[in-house]
């Protein structure tokens, strides 16, 4: 048995494949204890031959602050440098507007005496003392975990690696910035140590009672993490800090594999569910990424996929503001209590309580998760929203779900036409728990003309890490006017990232001999402060298809310019797993729905029909109003829709 779970702020969703097929589920989310819900869900499994994960625990740590207690450890003369940054104002002309505060406070910010040149030459070395008393102090002062970002280690990582060992020796975890981002600019390099080092022994404790479980059980002595970045990789061949979106890059990276089998090259992914709404583009088959985000107003210098976050799902509570206009989340009322329809506590009405009541979700809907919804308790939690804004119920209703649809439209803008993409040109793919009730409605508003639902969509971001490749990523700064010994040192990198990646793909029992690998150049023009990434081919000439890239972005190039220079170079390497089918279309006859019901529409309450997906056959085809009921999810098509059973087993919504 392979088994894949995705964990979300309501519910933890669960995908398995056997000799019986794929079978997916959801259980309620542990928010106290993230690892229970997956554990608990382990032992009641027969046995696990591979097991995949995705996982919020990084991320809310990061959030919540509950990380561990963080040294940072830095060149002398720059202890501050963490709350120094980069002195940009989160709101330019708001003068009373804050930072995020760093995970480390001023009291555990310590420096030692040793100086590298930018080419990495000792100007002032490290001794052994000094790194003994300085380890001594920072485990007097009370560290649980240390950050080391040494002046220019990434060139020489000598002195970082002797304040290792010494930290090791006293059994405290280090997060060592030589090694998890060998890269330029101080600031972003030390602000991802650091977070690092802050997650690191929560998320290595999750990690361990997962591991414990699954052993329990008579499965694999390690198992795979889902990456920010896109891709899996064995739980001890991932930094924690990569760890971060590692939830929400599941269902872009099933979406680019079913995009690819679909001919679907450019698409928007949109995954909605309990308590947030996730947005990325899929460009020519390649899925957005950054090495520049953020989370929490933190910077993170990794290779991320470009994953847009807004707190709006199942779970967003509705409410009215002071100037008494309706509001919808971020708040959320979670798993526990959860929407009021859930009647497990919950007194505020959220989105999915508004879908129960325009009869769009049944009260059944959540059937296997001990969940019957209430539609009383629903609309007790209505009523007084409907008498605050001086609306009746149904208009309530009806006003919520637009503005929560409102607060996703700008979502997808800034995932889409902010980056110079038209979202007209793209198909919107449409999955978790609430994601396809709303995307028609989106699509429309967008112009968008094709909705794809894939198939198990409700549990999809769990179904795309059990399809994900393994794929590792490699980064090391290298600053060099481009010309022909540049090209060679390059070369030199890039074979060094390869042999690495195969070394870490045999410690995680894989075969390679059909790794693929793909390089990439950061490169700009001498004097820039930024730079822009472009693909590396030993045949191109890489200042020419740095103007070319330039020129796309910016709309012009400095053909006569300054020279163009490399700073940084990538490498991913991907190895495919055993490819899975996608569950079948079990018959090629029309089925009739299963019942009838009222919806509540902008026109008025109108009787519409509901089908069950897995009844659907290849033949099926029908048009709006009408409901689609799937394990997980629902799916809904307004009025100037059509729907139709498309290959591998996803349902095609075509916007009129």
């Amino acid at each position: 048995m392979r088994v894949a779970t995705d964990i979300g702020g309501t519910f933890t969703d669960v995908v398995t494949l056997d000799r019986d097929g794929i079978k997916g589920w959801k259980v309620l989310s542990t928010p106290a204890s993230p690892d229970r819900a997956v554990t608990e869900m382990i032992w009641t499994l027969p046995s696990v031959f591979s097991f995949s994960h995705g996982t919020t625990v990084a991320t809310n740590a990061l959030l919540e602050r509950k990380g561990a207690r963080v040294a940072f450890l830095t060149t002398k003369g720059f202890k501050d440098l963490l709350y120094i940054a980069r002195q940009q104002r989160p709101r330019l002309y708001d003068f009373d507007c804050a930072r995020s505060k760093p995970v480390v406070t001023r009291g555990l910010c310590f420096e030692v005496s040793e100086r590298l040149a930018p080419d990495g030459k000792v100007i002032l070395p490290l001794s052994q003392t000094d790194a003994a008393a300085v380890a001594d102090h920072i485990i007097e002062a009370g560290a649980g975990a240390v950050a080391i970002c040494l002046l220019y280690s990434y060139k020489n990582p000598a002195h970082e690696i002797l304040l290792e060992e010494e930290f090791t020796k006293r059994g405290i975890l280090v997060s060592r910035s030589s090694e998890i981002i060998p890269e330029f600019r101080e600031f972003e390099r030390a602000s991802t140590t650091a977070i690092n080092a802050f997650v690191q022994p929560i998320v290595h404790t999750y990690a361990e009672k997962i591991r414990e479980a699954i052993q329990a059980v008579g499965g694999p002595l390690d198992y795979y993490i889902m990456k920010s970045g896109g891709g899996v990789a064995t739980s001890r061949e991932v930094f924690p800090v990569e760890m971060l979106l590692s939830g929400p890059a599941g269902g872009v990276s099933g979406g680019l594999l079913l995009g690819k089998r679909m001919k679907r090259k450019d698409l928007i992914t949109f995954d909605m569910g309990g308590t947030s709404a996730d947005f990325s583009a899929i460009v020519d088959y390649a899925p957005l990424w950054t090495e520049e985000g953020e989370i929490d107003g933190l910077p993170i210098r990794l290779p991320i996929l470009d994953i847009t976050t807004i707190g709006a799902g199942g779970g967003s509570i509705a409410w009215v503001d002071k100037g008494g206009a309706l509001r919808v989340g971020p708040q959320s009322a979670g798993s526990e209590p959860g929407p009021a329809c859930y009647n497990r506590g919950g007194k505020l009405p959220t989105v999915t309580d508004a879908n129960l009541l325009s009869g769009i979700l049944d009260p059944i809907s959540f059937l296997g998760t001990d969940i019957s919804l209430n539609p009383d308790k629903a609309r007790q939690a209505f009523e007084p929203l409907a008498a605050s804004a001086g609306l009746s119920v149904e208009e309530a209703i009806l006003g919520v779900r637009s503005v929560v649809n409102a607060n996703m439209l700008r979502g997808i803008r800034r995932t889409t036409v902010e980056k110079g993409i038209d979202a007209r040109d793209c198909t919107l793919f449409a999955f978790g728990g609430a994601g396809p009730i709303h995307a028609a409605e989106l699509a429309r508003e967008l112009g968008i003309r094709e909705v794809l639902v894939p198939p198990m969509a409700g549990m999809f971001s769990a179904l795309g890490i059990l399809l994900s490749d393994v794929k590792l990523d490699f980064g090391e700064t290298f600053i060099a006017r481009w010309n022909t010994k540049t090209q060679q040192e390059v070369e030199r990198i890039l074979n060094r990232f390869k042999e690495e990646a195969l070394r870490s793909l045999a410690r995680q029992g894989l075969a390679h001999k059909d790794t693929g690998f793909r390089s990439v150049l950061d490169m700009r023009y001498e004097g820039q402060g930024f730079h822009l990434p472009v693909a590396y081919s030993k045949e191109a000439d890489m200042a020419e298809s740095f103007r070319l890239t330039f020129k796309k972005r910016y709309g012009y190039a400095l053909e006569q310019g300054p020279h163009v220079e490399v700073v940084t170079v990538r490498l991913s390497a991907v190895t495919s797993r055993d490819e899975i089918a996608l569950p079948g279309v079990k018959s090629s006859a029309k089925r009739q729905p299963t019942s009838k019901r009222k919806i509540l529409l902008s026109s008025g309450w109108e009787t519409a029909p509901v089908y069950y997906r897995g009844h659907l056959g290849s033949s099926f085809h029908n048009h709006g109003p009408l409901v689609i009921e799937d394990e997980g999810c629902t799916v809904f098509v307004p009025h100037g829709c059509d729907i139709s059973m498309e290959e591998n087993s996803c349902l095609k919504i075509e916007v009129k």
